[in-house]
């Protein structure tokens, strides 16, 4: 196979004002690397000059739209999608729209990097990416965009700050993308995998997508309308299924997390109990105070102060144990 394509986009991306970062690995080196993308546009940038011939590229686009082009065909990439693509034989043009921001992830696979660490289970990659993987015969250029799952959505947090020393991170880095690659280019289940797995999975799919959009704008929350639209059912089939998931109503969960982050902001010592308050999306502070002390136990006045805050969080009248003979 061809030798993995050096690392040549630095220039590129020294020209757009924000933010890239080199996560982890180098094409030249590894043959997988990983990148974080943030910054917005006054114009049109032509994407497609930072791609490297025969390599294979996942984004997870999580904020910003871009256009791909094939001969023939059009694709839209956008916010909380995924794409891969392969820039093959067909001209393949993809830009990056202005005056909106882009955030995303972008991993770069070489074909020498996928043939090493799928060669038992190539048969169960997807077509186009089974033709990359072939050394005998050109590849065409390939575009395929999706949602975001619930499971990728929320890697964008642990991407940027993972759980582990500094010294571990590229084996934690080299998990993660294989980690990724399972998610995107492995092949659909058979038609006949049993019907209740595959709807099971969807419920979970729904509620998980509905967690993530509450929790990623607490102060701003979709509607239920919004949120049904995101998860693909009505509003009350979500409904029902997010109480029967997580024991609560949607907007029971909403308030539950809105004060975990209030609590959180207040034990910080970063912020105040009113800008607390405001910054999780209540605008009336004795309602906040209300709230916290139904979920916490004591008023957020006293909870940024106590040295001893697990105390709060405990019934606090414990039953005593009856007397023997009582």
């Amino acid at each position: 196979m061809p030798a993995p394509v050096p690392l040549t986009e630095r220039p590129l991306w020294n020209q757009v004002i924000g933010t890239w970062r080199q996560l982890h690995g180098r094409i030249a080196d590894t043959g997988a690397s990983i990148e974080w993308h943030d910054f917005r546009l006054a114009a049109d940038f032509d994407w497609a000059r930072t791609f490297h011939p025969d390599c294979l590229e996942i984004c997870l686009n999580y904020t910003g739209a871009a256009d791909f082009a094939l001969p023939g065909q059009k694709f839209t990439l956008a916010e909380n999608q995924l794409a891969w693509y392969l820039p093959g034989r067909q001209p393949l043009t993809a830009t990056r729209r202005a005056a909106t921001i882009h955030r995303f992830f972008t991993l770069e696979i070489s074909r020498r990097y996928l043939a090493r660490q799928f060669a038992a289970t190539i048969n169960h990659l997807q077509t186009p990416v089974r033709a990359f993987l072939d050394p005998d015969r050109p590849f065409d250029s390939h575009v395929h965009t999706a949602p975001l799952t619930s499971h990728l959505l929320v890697l964008r947090q642990i991407l940027l700050a993972p759980p582990v020393p500094p010294a571990a991170q590229p084996w934690w880095y080299q998990g993660k993308i294989l980690e990724i690659i399972t998610h995107t280019l492995f092949a659909a289940p058979p038609p006949d995998e049993i019907f209740t797995q595959g709807h099971n999975r969807q419920k979970q799919e729904r509620v998980e997508r509905a967690r993530y959009l509450l929790e990623r704008d607490m102060e701003n929350p979709p509607s239920l309308g919004d949120l049904a639209r995101e998860a693909g059912c009505s509003p009350y089939h979500l409904s029902r299924l997010f109480a029967e998931a997580t024991g609560v109503s949607i907007p029971k969960y909403l308030r539950m997390k809105r004060i975990e982050k209030a609590a959180a902001l207040i034990l910080s010592g970063k912020q105040n109990v009113t800008h607390a308050a405001f910054a999780v999306g209540y605008s009336s502070l004795s309602a906040f105070t209300k709230a916290f002390v139904e979920q916490i136990g004591v008023c957020p006045g006293l909870y940024g102060i106590t040295k001893c805050r697990q105390c709060f969080i405990r019934p606090p009248h414990p039953r005593r144990p009856a007397k023997p003979g009582s």
